[in-house]
């Protein structure tokens, strides 16, 4: 049986993983696959993304595709210019460490559906490519004015002055969000805007990360602070207090008062308190669009800033997430709602395996493990992503990363006590089916 390419967010692998050939197979499968004449491709700022960028271009000209170049861009960037040319391209890795890199493909607006990943996966291992017959071309565009455009004329210019302070991780966010934030009638501080491959932090917005970032917000007595992950389709925000706000809480913020609400099966249950209604989805961004648009809901998003604005576009955006947020900062929504927010213990535990054992296998196995721990526990089970279990006073979800070696655990209970215990538990659990 074939390895999967695609994990839930496109693929992503080691940057000695994407050798040539594989890169040229790959475009060869996509351009087989799409219809599309013209095909549009951005990157972010890794410095192997350069090298796979032009890879994958000279694969789309062999099967007849016309390229649109749209440099280094956000992701949200690449996913807006599919909804003009109908297919998208952008080459990251997102949060992962440099040493990763990968591809991820979008459909006017909408991120593959696993369908269609299937549908490119069989190509590409079938070697049978199509060819339309004759080279396409490559056009270098600049999006970035159109894409800023929209959010302007969705979001307005604040109410009052916010000093804000953006933290773009040198990564894709530099070439937005500081102009886009500063045309919105912001005073920004921009930090880590070299988009030359070299990282002042990781690229996941977590805690650790954001140190140095969370205390010159509050050495610089800014309003707010914004910091973006490596492909600016996330943001998080820090607080002026210069402690990063819990994603969960970010969530509820953004979410609260809504009618209907879309979120994934990681998410707490204080989402239940501030909205009517809640429609629970597997983990990624696809499944929080396609649920938003079948529901008709208001809103959508992820406990990790991953957050969709339905009325603007069915695509995580960065920038646009850090506008809204700026804006209810201006109109002294932000910092009230977060007040109103009641929160529970929570915590998020990574547990790695071995690289050669099958994620699928140890599930099927680490499921029996838990069912058997927590049988006289069990009040509700979800296994829509993983296996969630709701307990008397709590629950916990395990699932395995689509993007990491690793399983996850995500636990929230009403004291510390009983958070300690479903932790403790599910976490022997899953050692010992990997060890």
């Amino acid at each position: 049986m074939n390895p999967r390419l695609f994990g839930t967010s496109g693929i992503r692998r080691l940057v000695s993983e994407l050798p040539p050939e594989f890169v040229l197979k790959l475009a060869y499968s996509l351009g087989t696959y799409s219809d599309d004449k013209k095909i549009a491709i951005g990157r972010d700022t890794r410095s192997s993304s350069e090298r796979l960028e032009n890879e994958f271009i000279s694969g789309l000209l062999s099967t007849g595709h016309d390229v649109i170049d749209l440099g280094i861009v956000p992701t949200p960037v690449v996913a807006m210019a599919s909804e003009d040319y109908g297919t998208g391209v952008v080459v990251t890795a997102s949060h992962n460490p440099p040493e990763w890199n990968g591809f991820k493909f979008w459909d006017n607006g909408i991120a593959y559906l696993p369908e269609q990943e299937n549908a490119v996966e069989q190509i590409f291992y079938s070697g049978e490519f199509g060819d339309k017959g004759s080279r396409g071309c490559v056009e270098e565009k600049d999006y970035i004015e159109k894409y800023t455009e929209r959010i302007l004329d969705n979001v307005g210019e604040v109410e009052r002055p916010v000093r804000v302070l953006v933290d773009c991780a040198n990564g894709a966010g530099s070439v937005v969000t500081p102009v886009l934030l500063e045309k919105m009638g912001c005073e920004v501080i921009a930090i880590n805007t070299e988009t030359n491959g070299i990282f002042a932090h990781g690229l996941e917005p977590t805690a650790e990360n954001l140190r140095e970032t969370c205390e010159l917000v509050k050495k610089n007595n800014v309003d707010i602070g914004i910091a973006h992950d490596g492909d600016a389709d996330r943001a998080a925000a820090i607080g002026s207090n210069g402690r990063l706000i819990d994603w969960d809480n970010f969530l509820a913020v953004l979410a609260y008062g809504k009618n209907k609400v879309v979120t994934t099966v990681d998410a707490s249950m204080r989402i239940e308190d501030i909205c009517k209604e809640v429609i629970w989805t597997p983990i990624g961004d696809v499944a929080v669009a396609n649920a938003i648009s079948k529901e008709n809901a208001e809103f959508g998003g992820e406990p990790s800033g991953s957050i969709i604005f339905p009325d603007v576009h069915l695509f995580p955006d960065g920038p646009l997430t850090a506008a809204k947020i700026v804006k209810m900062v201006s109109e002294n929504r932000f910092y009230e709602t977060l007040e109103k927010i009641k929160t529970y213990p929570m915590k998020r535990v990574k547990i790695f395996y071995k690289k050669e054992q099958n994620p699928e296998n140890l599930m099927d196995r680490i499921k029996s493990e838990i069912l058997e721990e927590f049988k006289d526990d069990i009040k509700k089970i979800n296994e829509i992503d993983g296996v969630r279990i709701t307990t008397d006073g709590g629950w916990f979800l395990t699932r395995p990363s689509g993007t990491e070696p690793c399983i996850r655990i995500t636990a929230e209970a009403k004291t510390e006590v009983l958070l300690t215990d479903l932790i403790e538990r599910s976490s022997r659990c899953i050692r010992r089916v990997i060890n």
